[in-house]
């Protein structure tokens, strides 16, 4: 099955809320034959070599709007025809609707820009997300630090009731030696007591 096409030149733009496109009246208008096994390739190289575009300069972009009893709102933004399966779906339209296809080119000098710019701002995303993390890190490091302080002030606590024991056991250590010496030192009077008592009755029997 052979499907014509109505091609046009031009550029789209964003008017109240609606996508118009703007045709470009030199270069005037086109006809397309495509078959059900047409190819995006096929109809990109169709575009560029109808319309004299150098493909090392710029790049051709094919689009369509879709008929209006199949759009949801006027605001629908146009159809991008990018691959096989969007040239089979034209097709499909086509069998029941009059679409006009709409060519446009862009310069792959801006579409590079373009690209370089979302790349930095992935680049920017990526740096914040390290910010983050490395405040993530730092934040963890201060909690190691925390529990490090928590740590030596275990350890200060032991080792004061350490300090708290060895006065514990030097007191006790006084004590017993205080206790000793008297017993030393009752001993010592009971002996003496024992010694003149046995001299006193010592004395008596003579």
């Amino acid at each position: 099955m052979i499907f014509k096409l109505h091609a046009v030149y031009g550029e789209w733009l964003l008017r109240d809320f609606r996508w118009d496109f703007v045709v470009d009246d030199l270069k005037g208008a086109r006809l397309f034959l495509l078959n059900e096994d047409s190819t995006h390739a096929e109809l990109v190289a169709m575009a560029q070599e109808d319309y004299n575009l150098d493909m090392r300069s710029v790049t051709v972009e094919i689009s369509y709007s879709l008929p209006a009893e199949m759009m949801m709102t006027p605001s629908s933004p146009p159809i991008h025809v990018t691959s096989d399966r969007q040239v089979r779906n034209l097709l499909e339209i086509l069998k029941t609707h009059r679409v006009c296809l709409c060519v446009s080119s862009r310069s792959k000098v801006e579409t590079v820009s373009e690209k370089r710019e979302e790349a930095g701002d992935n680049d920017e995303a990526g740096e914040w997300e390290e910010d983050v993390g490395d405040n993530d890190e730092a934040g963890e490091w201060e909690e190691d630090v925390g529990d490090n302080d928590e740590a030596d002030e275990c350890f200060e606590d032991v080792g004061d009731n350490e300090s708290v024991e060895d006065e514990n056991q030097d007191g006790e250590e006084e004590n017993g030696e205080e206790e000793n010496g008297r017993r030393m030192l009752i001993t010592l009077l009971l002996v003496k007591r024992i010694r003149m008592v046995g001299i006193t009755v010592f004395m008596e029997r003579f």
